[in-house]
């Protein structure tokens, strides 16, 4: 095998080796062929999706010796060599997330009106360029908007909403979607085969779906399972290496919430905490089957043939309502698992509420199990006989009974850090709920503090934007009044700050007695620049 790693070696060197990308590869071997040529081009998409490689596959194209300017480089001369090898003088790439400063694009730009060195266009492709700072995009502006006959601008980043509106009504604008699981399996699959290295179709399946739409990230993660063995890459390896749950153990799992067998799961918990688990993955495992479930009672049909058996067993045993109500609680827990002691922890959670707040395990739902309820695949089945109409309705209170107990699980009293985490609104309502204190509250009335010197921030639009959120996530009508205090009070705000501060006091003290720098303030007689200290979130 060459030393050369996949992501390079299998990078593509012409569009008709690109893939999952097709209509943004049509229209631009379609404007080359007829000619068509705009003078800026701004790539979009998330990470390993292809934006840098299509750049200077257009590179290639544009300044290719033997074919001239057309969708089929010759990828023989000397042009095309340079591209590939990033030796061609006449593309300039830039990292922008590096070179931010107006300096930095003053100094690219100074000899654009020159005519190209080797090729027939000069091309500059700034990748990530959303990272610029505002005097570099002005600093930008004018060479973008009409710049000189040979010359090229090409854009890239993974996000475009932070690039302003004037540089982006100058670009003609491709986005690049996520590739597909199924394209990603297939090219993988082609790569090894030309690698001649053996594989399972169950563990490519497994990178395809860890890659996330991005090819870049499934080549890396097949490259590392081949590192960890040359001859084979197989499921229980992928799973090794990358710290995942085996199917059997997610089955297994499965069958314990099923079978309520609350002893058995925590200490299968346990042991797998031993293993180095990755339980983040593993709730989002279980979250794909739960969606898999709710997709199968309503469609009849199964795309997940690993968790097949698991699927099906939570449709036998659970109704829809009961099913929509598991993933709920996942979801939920999943938001709150950064702010778990640990992952462990927020998944044994997840697994006993599940147990807990299951409608079997409700004194009303006894005589459900006696019922015969039909749980059609179908979304209207007109044929109800009268016993499942009484079921349907015992397990609609069961959901509220349950929905209930959740939110009371967050109250405003105890738990408004969380709530306001949870709440769909905008930031001057938030940065209100983060500077006001729970006081009294009697029925659906709340009363909240504010310091008096920020008493302007409870405006009457901020104050009902904010009781409108919380009548939706309580799902009753809210009301909340807001009253100015003399008291130093422990907001949101206020503990966030001491915290922050906290932080930069310790990394100031592990700075200041630090060995290294204690040296070097001997040695050349320096002083610690104060409020200096930065902490990245």
């Amino acid at each position: 095998m060459s030393n050369i790693v996949l992501a390079t070696k299998w990078r593509p060197k012409l569009f008709s080796e690109f893939v999952g990308q097709d209509p943004v590869v049509t229209a631009l071997v379609n404007s080359l062929d007829k000619m068509r040529l705009h003078h800026s081009y701004l790539f979009t998409g998330t990470r390993g999706v292809g934006k840098t490689t299509l750049a200077r596959i257009l590179a290639k194209c544009l300044n290719c010796e033997t074919n001239g300017v057309s969708s089929k480089p010759c990828c023989n001369c000397f042009s095309c060599n340079s591209i590939d090898s990033g030796q061609f003088v006449d593309l300039y790439e830039v990292d922008a997330a590096s070179r931010t400063k107006v300096e930095d694009t003053r100094e690219l730009l100074e000899n654009v009106q020159y005519l190209p060195t080797q090729g027939k266009y000069k091309i500059y492709l700034i990748d990530e360029v959303h990272m610029l700072s505002t005097h570099s995009f002005n600093a930008l502006l004018k060479t973008l908007e009409e710049p000189p006959e040979h010359v090229k601008f090409v854009l890239a980043t993974t996000d475009p909403q932070k690039i302003p509106s004037t540089i982006l009504s100058r670009c003609l604008h491709f986005n690049l979607s996520r590739i597909s699981n199924e394209i990603i399996q297939n090219q993988i699959n082609k790569i090894l085969d030309k690698e001649n290295i053996a594989y399972e179709e169950k563990a490519i399946n497994n990178i395809s779906k860890l890659a996330d739409g991005s090819m870049r990230d499934a080549i890396s993660l097949t490259e590392q399972c081949i590192s960890y063995s040359d001859k084979e890459i197989t499921y229980k390896n992928v799973c090794n290496i990358l710290c995942l749950m085996p199917a059997e153990n997610i089955n297994k799992i499965i069958n314990m919430l099923i079978s309520e067998d609350a002893n058995s799961l925590l200490n299968f918990i346990d042991s797998l905490y031993y293993e180095s688990v990755d339980f983040k993955n593993l709730l989002e495992e279980i979250i794909s089957i739960l969606h898999q479930s709710a997709i199968f009672k309503v469609t009849n049909v199964i795309n997940d043939n690993i968790f097949e058996d698991s699927i099906k067993k939570i449709s036998n045993k659970y109704s829809e309502e009961e099913v929509q109500i598991l993933y709920q609680i996942a979801v939920s827990n999943l938001k709150d698992i950064n702010f778990a002691p640990n992952y462990k922890s927020c998944f044994e959670m997840t697994m006993i509420r599940m147990l807990l707040f299951s409608p079997f395990n409700f004194e009303d739902s006894k005589s459900l199990k006696n019922l015969p309820v039909e749980h059609s695949p179908t979304k209207n089945s007109k044929k109800k006989d009268e016993n499942e109409k009484v079921a349907k309705e015992k397990d609609g209170d069961l959901t509220n009974n349950i929905i209930e107990s959740d939110k009371k699980m967050l109250s405003v009293e105890e738990n408004w850090d969380i709530v306001v985490k949870r709440l769909e609104i905008d930031g001057m309502t938030k940065n209100l709920a983060n500077n006001i204190l729970f006081e009294s509250r009697r029925e659906n009335n709340i009363n909240f503090l504010i310091s008096e010197n920020l008493i302007k921030m409870a405006t009457d639009k901020s104050i009902n934007k904010l009781q409108e959120a919380l009548s939706s996530f309580y799902g009753q009508k809210i009301n909340i009044e807001i009253s100015k205090s003399d008291s130093n009070l422990e907001t949101l705000h206020k503990k966030n700050e001491d915290n922050y501060n906290a932080r930069i006091s310790d990394a100031n003290e592990q700075i200041e007695n630090d060995d290294f720098v204690k040296a070097i303030k001997e040695k050349f007689n320096a002083k610690t620049i104060n409020n200096s200290t930065k902490i990245n979130e």
